[in-house]
């Protein structure tokens, strides 16, 4: 009996115990979770910072430059929420035209990156590179009363001026040459300022790079080797230029901060030359004797044809003859929409995926190696055509450009008879300079050309370019479809 009555002793304690332990707990969480609205404090309000003094530096544009905390302050006996607004401002200015962060209840630290704060020291019109002095300002509101507090401390501050964030690609060498209101625009890194990168085709010339479409200067340029950046703000300084020697596709990347750049040549696309093969095409599925593709020369990863087709289908060989055994580029289902860009190169051509024509007529089929997408597109001439440029009866008047006549038995094919001045000039689709256009394929090409580009928007704005001594009359026949030019000296 007395080991019975010992063991309920236990269990009275033990419950006594729990329910002791059950009670602190809920105590506890009440007060945790009615803190912040009941609370009655009386604690004087103070402010301080992490640190007494902070250099920005961009390179650590997203690392914390400081953080301000504060402590609760006194809800004067009222049992009501204290709530916290920041100001900053520079010293002096009395928070007249201070940044204010309303940083609610229950908070009690603001932390800001360097980017962050550097924009606020910019904003409040601190010099960059100069130590300045900060004040900061922490002012506490008791919900429901007018009652208030604040406090204020400084903070030595430096702020840095900021790096462009916008680049572009200008020269001859670049894909819109020199004209600065179509520079190419380099890549900015979100998160790394400062860094920029580019891939594309580059011609043998010279480039450099601006920070504003339209405007030469400011301007990076060539430094003391040909890896090191300058910063050019005045036509007196030095105008160095990078320099490609040969034609190709570049990868470039820039460094703002340490002013450095790295130009590296591509690799060559995987095949110089292809060929299109299939019942859809002039030549059927004779793979001996396929139709070509024309490589673009001005971008070796691409590919064109541009053709009257049949219904039926096609594939695109890597090679000619020996039999079927080889690699073909197809589409990356059996007979897709025509819409889908999708591309793939198939080893040994098995699965056998075919593009199918089902609406025979005039189609411009474009294949990017270096993308690996192709578009195929059904294709329609324009009715009117013109010539304009200063080697033209008419001169660079847009309104009253020379018009070519359309071939009355093919709709693709188009003549102008007559002088050419030396100049230049190109094909516009509508009387507008900044309409579509054919083109040269290259820069300046002269009246041995036979190619010629669609360009919509006229960019990269390329012309023939017609010498002293080829200046005469001509008869320049174009065909739309094929985009080929034929110059005939009268």
């Amino acid at each position: 009996m007395e080991n019975i009555y010992n063991l309920s002793k236990g269990v009275n304690w033990l419950n006594a115990l729990l329910l002791l332990l059950v009670t602190l707990l809920g105590v506890s969480c009440k007060t945790d979770i009615y803190d912040e609205f009941d609370q009655s404090v009386n604690a004087p309000l103070a402010i301080s910072t992490s640190k007494d003094a902070v250099v920005l530096q961009e390179s650590l544009a997203a690392s914390e430059a400081v953080a301000f905390n504060w402590t609760t302050g006194s809800n004067y006996g009222t049992n009501n929420s204290i709530s916290y607004t920041l100001y900053l401002d520079r010293q002096g200015n009395n928070f007249q035209n201070a940044v204010a962060t309303d940083m609610g209840k229950a908070s009690f630290q603001k932390k800001y990156s360097v980017k962050e704060l550097n924009d606020l020291l910019l904003g409040l019109n601190l010099m960059p590179g100069v130590e300045s002095t900060l004040e900061a300002k922490v002012v506490s509101r008791v919900s429901g009363t007018d009652l208030s507090d604040s406090t204020i401390t400084t903070l030595k501050v430096t702020p840095y001026q900021p790096v462009t964030t916008t680049l572009f690609l200008i020269g001859d060498a670049a894909p819109n040459d020199w004209n600065a209101d179509e520079a190419t625009p380099l890549t900015l890194n979100p998160s790394a300022p400062g860094r920029f990168t580019w891939q594309g085709r580059l011609k043998a010339g010279e480039f450099k790079f601006i920070t504003t479409k339209g405007a030469f200067l400011p301007s990076y340029n060539k430094g003391t080797s040909p890896t090191q950046l300058v910063y050019r703000t005045a036509d007196a300084q030095p105008d160095g230029k990078f320099t490609i020697t040969k034609a190709g596709l570049y990868a470039i990347s820039v460094n703002l901060l340490d002013m450095t750049v790295s130009i590296v040549e591509g690799s060559a696309p995987p095949y110089s030359e292809l060929w299109i093969v299939g019942d859809a095409t002039p030549n059927g599925w004779n793979i001996d004797n396929p139709n070509k593709l024309r490589v673009d020369r001005s971008n070796p990863y691409v590919f064109t044809y541009n053709e009257v087709l049949k219904a039926g289908e096609f594939k695109i060989p890597t090679f000619t003859g020996n039999g079927w055994a080889g690699d073909f580029y197809m589409p990356l289902v059996n007979n897709p929409d025509l819409s889908s860009t999708g591309v793939q190169l198939v080893r040994g051509g098995i699965p056998d995926l075919k593009w199918k024509i089902t609406t025979p007529g005039a189609y411009k089929i474009k294949l990017d190696l270096e993308t690996m997408k192709i578009e195929i597109r059904p294709f329609t001439p324009p009715t009117q055509i013109w010539l304009v440029g200063d080697a033209t009866p008419n001169g660079w008047d847009i309104g009253n450009a020379t018009p070519l006549v359309r071939d009355a038995a093919n709709p693709n094919v188009f003549t102008y008879t007559g002088a050419l001045k030396a100049g230049e000039f190109k094909f516009p689709l509508q009387k507008d300079f900044t309409g579509d256009y054919y083109m040269p394929v290259t820069p300046n090409e002269d009246a041995t050309s036979t190619e010629m580009k669609f360009v919509p928007g006229g960019q990269p704005d390329n012309k023939w370019r017609i010498s002293a001594d080829q200046a005469g009359n001509y008869k320049i026949t174009i065909d739309v479809l094929h985009e080929t030019i034929q110059f005939q000296k009268q």
